[in-house]
């Protein structure tokens, strides 16, 4: 059906969704209802009906939400205006700014999280389980369709985070005082705005739009990879068989690559009684190991096609990955694609362990290395995905510990045990996550936060932080047989025994507080 060019329709399962375009209510109104009949006579002839009482009208003002909006009928009956409505599992409001949904998400996070935390409890789940499953699930919900309502506003920012401090509380079982930055560092698990900018930038790669970045850094997107369907039909595709036999052969070809400093190299050598060498070709610089492996065998057998087309070939490669992937019957990749048409009864693919003296291994791997060196580039291919995503992972992570770096921010206690940001990190028990955050148990914490007027009863430090009851107090001497003053914090992370200590000594601070600290009136 054709609606007009400022008409488009998105039909999902039983849903449909009708978008128009136009200045003006009347010609909103115009254009709609036009659109609307043409549907309902579709309806009728195919003999389907559409449920008026659950068809919604929701207007998108170029200045924020309509004052006056535009009302429509369908087949006689006044459509019901909406402020909000879900499409695909996003929630759009009439502002778009994205709230909405991010108020929807965070709700159905957390009432898993409420579930997760009850099992945690009851059946032994570990902080570490715990954040796993948000990498894995929660996350996923969080940011799920980032690009289609993420603005990065302070309002949004500052929601989403909120959403984020429940898990982080539940992963390492902090005190509800820490900082949200702190809890983000202890756990190892990245901010959900800057999650939400990489989320969008990537789309905006993937789907080739205009001025991709992230958080002000310009993204190249024109040498992204990108794969075309070829339409290939069913009965002509070849996915690849191979083994790890060594036969006897009259013309083998054995590939390699190699990648040495940032210079990426790939060649194929030829083991034949009439012809014997090798051909080589530089890549360029972004390609990865894996994009080289299979231009390598492409290479070998556009070689074997031109040179001996009749002659049966064993090629030869060290790369499992690339076997493996040619063995798929829908690669969604170009140049697996390709090497498939390539292959046909006459060659015969191999997989050689690499670096035990095999001499074809050997000789293709010393010509790749030498394929690396050559000073211009030979082929050209797109920068692969998983590397676009680790470029802008690590423009994240830079982004993360930027914002540790402030002076200004929260947490500069546990900054001086963490100063570096990593997803490595998970303190996942509540009495560590105590000596990591100076949030806990202690004269110290509870004089600041207005809980209860005390002191240590050793009177040795004004300060009577937790370090206090870890390294120095008399009181715990007994307790103390690991850990002695000096230490770092880190240094009893890095042992388990001092860890189990440092644990130890913290729980009798707090089954034995009535006899260590003293009120002060």
């Amino acid at each position: 059906m054709d609606f007009g060019q400022d008409v488009r329709i998105l039909a999902y399962a039983d849903d449909i969704y009708l978008f128009v375009a136009a200045t003006g209510k009347q010609n909103i109104k115009k254009f709609a209802e036009s659109a609307l009949n043409k549907l309902q006579e579709w309806s009728l002839s195919a003999k389907v009906q559409f449920a008026h009482e659950k068809t919604q009208l929701i207007p998108f003002g170029k200045n924020g939400r309509h004052k006056h909006p535009p009302y429509c009928s369908f087949n006689g009956k006044a459509i019901k205006l909406a402020r909000q409505l879900k499409i695909l599992g996003v929630v759009l409001d009439d502002y778009l700014n994205g709230n909405p949904h991010i108020q929807y998400v965070g709700e159905k996070v957390l009432k898993i999280l409420n579930r997760l935390t009850i099992a945690r409890t009851r059946r032994g789940l570990s902080g570490r389980v715990l954040k796993l499953l948000y990498k894995r699930t929660l996350e996923r919900i969080l940011v799920y369709a980032a690009p289609a309502w993420w603005t990065g506003t302070v309002k949004q920012t500052t929601k989403i985070n909120s959403i984020q401090r429940q898990i982080l509380l539940a992963v390492t079982g902090a005190f509800r005082t820490t900082s949200t930055a702190a809890l983000q560092i202890i756990s190892g698990i990245e901010p959900a705005d800057l999650v939400c900018e990489m989320e969008t930038a990537l789309y905006r790669i993937k789907h080739s739009l205009p001025n991709p970045n992230f958080l002000g850094t310009q993204l190249e997107s024109g040498q992204a990879e990108r794969y075309s369907p070829s339409w290939r039909h069913p009965s002509s595709i070849n996915p690849a068989t191979w083994d790890l036999n060594s036969p006897e052969f009259s013309l083998g070809i054995f590939t390699d690559v190699s990648k040495i400093n940032g210079q990426v190299g790939a060649a194929f050598s030829i083991f034949d009684p009439a012809h014997s060498g090798d051909l080589q070709f530089r890549l360029d610089n972004h390609c990865s190991v894996f994009q080289a492996e299979l231009m390598a065998i492409k290479q070998a057998l556009l070689w074997k096609k031109a040179q001996r087309p009749s002659t049966h070939c064993h090629l030869f490669t060290d790369s499992m990955s690339s076997l493996k992937a040619l063995q798929k019957f829908k690669p969604n990749n170009n140049l697996l694609e390709e090497i498939q048409d390539l292959l046909d009864g006459s060659i015969s693919l191999h997989w050689v362990k690499a670096h035990i003296g095999v001499v074809g291994n050997e000789t293709a791997d010393k010509a790749a290395k030498e394929a690396s060196d050559r000073p211009t580039i030979d082929i050209h291919l797109g920068i692969p995905e998983r590397s676009i995503k680790s470029h802008i992972r690590n423009l994240l992570l830079r982004e993360w510990q930027d914002r540790w770096n402030k002076r200004d921010a929260k947490g500069r206690y546990t900054f001086c045990i963490f100063p570096t940001v990593s997803t490595k990190i998970c303190i996942d028990n509540h009495l560590l996550s105590q000596m990591v955050t100076n949030h806990g148990l202690c004269p110290h914490y509870l004089k600041r936060f207005q809980l209860r007027a005390c002191n240590c009863r050793c009177g040795e430090d004004q300060d009577d932080g937790i370090q206090h009851y870890l390294f120095w107090c008399p009181l715990l001497s007994s307790e103390r047989s690991l850990i002695r003053p000096g230490m770092s914090i880190q240094q009893i992370l890095q042992d388990k025994n001092k860890t189990r200590e440092a644990k130890s000594n913290l729980n009798y601070l707090f089954s034995h507080q009535q006899d260590i600290f003293e009120e002060v009136s």
